[in-house]
């Protein structure tokens, strides 16, 4: 092939064309000018192999941000594989984090349901008491009023694959005071949980517009 429309890139990529245009206007995928005759702007093979990368980087949780430093490494003379390894020890020592602190939530969860009746009314259970009283839990007490966090809900539309809710997953994730979000394209939903102090439900919402979605918030509360 000597190019491709966004379309058919796209399609040979496995993703959606609005994918694409995000990646361009991250700067991650440099788009080609449009044709001085008109037309449609050529795409080269090399964009599907960008997008491929780009994808396969993002299931190993590098964020939007790494992966642009990750491919200036392979067009950077005298780039070696110790520049690479050093990144990807980086984002494994990340992940070991993330897997540390996801054990003492499971760790919390599960002394809630041990303690937990199971049955009887409803101010009988543990764990809305827990929930209710800031309790320990897995080691980590929490304290809303004191750190301003915030859960932030948001609709959102022009979702329609997995791949979507990543990208706004990542987009999400990189605004700042953002601990951590969940994205279904199913429901058009995204929970997002904030630091209050550092960024406003707009905002967020302004981002995923942004990207080329619709977005609204529902819900920001402590």
């Amino acid at each position: 092939m000597g190019g491709m429309t966004i379309g058919r890139a796209a399609q040979a990529s496995g993703v959606g064309v609005e994918t694409i245009r995000f990646y361009e206007r991250r700067g991650l995928i440099e788009q080609p000018p449009r044709p001085e005759t008109g037309g449609y702007r050529c795409y080269p093979d090399d964009t599907v192999q960008q997008v491929q990368f780009i994808r396969r980087a993002q299931k190993l949780d590098f964020s939007l941000r790494e992966i642009a430093e990750l491919l200036a490494l392979l067009t950077t003379p005298g780039t070696d594989a110790g520049d690479m390894r050093r990144r990807a020890t980086a984002k494994l020592q990340d992940v070991d984090q993330k897997i540390e602190r996801l054990q003492r939530i499971r760790k919390g969860l599960v002394e809630l349901l041990d303690s937990c009746p199971g049955a009887g009314p409803l101010r009988c259970c543990s764990i809305l008491d827990a929930l209710e009283h800031d309790e320990a839990l897995g080691g980590e007490t929490t304290n809303r009023q004191e750190n301003g966090m915030q859960t932030v809900k948001l609709t959102i539309g022009g979702m329609h694959c997995d791949g979507c809710s990543e990208i706004v997953r990542h987009l999400l994730e990189q605004q700042p005071g953002v601990k951590g979000c969940t994205v279904s394209h199913e429901s058009g939903e995204a929970r997002v949980a904030v630091d209050a102090a550092q960024v406003s439900a707009e905002r967020l919402a302004k981002a995923v517009r942004d990207a080329g979605y619709t977005a609204s918030v529902v819900s920001a509360a402590e």
